[in-house]
């Protein structure tokens, strides 16, 4: 499996051309559309244990979710049947951690024409899973798509933003070096595959919401 990690280098705020614009607008797009509570923060509040009731609900709510996506998923017969078994269940639930997010920012990226990019999980480069799930843009410069922590930016930006801004949400030490490494399992192998335009115009068609139109974000 092909592990990631390029650059480590910043690149300068100026860099965020257009292509990390419009990552950006399916980051919103995906959030705007798609609004879900995120178990995974909840369990980053300082204070759960004063909300032990509500944690306990949403802990029950999200098996639920999770059992949704699993028939949903199980039932589909073909990569459109699948998109959809990601979506719905969220629409319904409002519920998604990052591996939703990413599943959520992996098919709307698709849809509006971002190809070669797939769901990756972040870790360390001594494979140690930080359990975290993204959308890698392969290319001279790849980038990344976070929707469940609201943004897009290239690779070396992305990691010095885990290790500062974003470090609370996981356990990263300072010597760490942290790399992208694609997923391929059941529900991320169809997913990572470039659509085909059929496959994209009908997608477009059951879920209208996902097309961004210029100058609409």
């Amino acid at each position: 499996m092909k592990i990631q990690s390029n650059h480590t280098e910043f690149i300068p705020f100026k860099s965020r051309n257009k292509i990390i614009r419009y990552a950006d607008d399916i980051v919103r797009r995906v959030n705007v559309c798609y609004p879900r509570i995120s178990s995974s923060k909840v369990d980053d509040f300082t204070n759960i244990h004063a909300f032990r009731k509500y944690h306990k609900e949403l802990s029950d709510r999200v098996s639920m979710f999770r059992e949704d996506i699993k028939d949903s998923f199980n039932e589909a017969v073909n990569l459109v049947g699948e998109a959809k078994a990601f979506v719905n269940p969220v629409k319904r639930h409002k519920l998604g951690n990052c591996g939703e997010s990413a599943q959520l920012a992996n098919i709307l990226a698709k849809v509006n024409g971002i190809k070669n990019c797939y769901i990756a999980s972040l870790r360390t480069s001594t494979l140690r899973s930080l359990d975290h799930s993204v959308v890698y843009v392969e290319g001279k410069t790849p980038y990344i798509i976070d929707a469940w922590l609201g943004f897009a930016d290239y690779v070396p930006n992305a990691i010095l933003r885990y290790k500062n801004e974003y470090r609370k949400h996981f356990f990263i030490l300072d010597d760490n070096k942290l790399i992208f490494q694609k997923l391929d399992n059941k529900y991320t192998h169809s997913l990572n595959q470039n659509f085909t335009q059929i496959q994209i115009d009908e997608l477009k068609k059951i879920f209208p919401e996902q097309v961004i139109k210029k100058g609409q974000m």
